[in-house]
């Protein structure tokens, strides 16, 4: 494990105040969860022209689909008090067991589910 620092705005209706929350990275999860990335997000996966032509190339193109799930997955759990690298990752990308594409979310906390609206999956 090593030290990280994340820093987290407060905004309480008065100033916002910038907190630094000292903690310590988290390598192994007892949990990981498998995320439908289209629950997740609605983009396209790379950016297209006015047609819907493809103007990627390269080998370092990102799914944006996948980056936007995992952003919007992590900001849920952020929002609601969870430090990424402490008490959650993204382990990986990967597939349902429908084949659908997702997103692999390790966490020990089982309350993490009720926030992704996963309250009846065993985790």
């Amino acid at each position: 494990m090593r030290n990280i620092s994340t820093t987290k705005i407060v905004e309480n209706g008065g100033p916002t105040k910038i907190v630094a929350i000292q903690g310590r990275q988290k390598t192994v999860f007892k949990r990981t969860v498998v995320l439908k990335i289209a629950e997740h997000s609605t983009r396209t996966p790379y950016k297209t022209d006015s047609q819907g032509n493809s103007v990627e190339g390269g080998a370092l193109n990102a799914n944006y689909t996948t980056v936007d799930a995992v952003a919007k997955v992590c900001n849920t759990l952020g929002i609601h008090g969870y430090v990424y690298g402490r008490d959650f990752v993204w382990k990986d990308q990967g597939w349902t067991d429908d084949m659908d594409d997702a997103i692999l979310i390790s966490y020990d906390d089982v309350r993490i589910l009720t926030l992704l609206g996963l309250a009846n999956n065993n985790g």
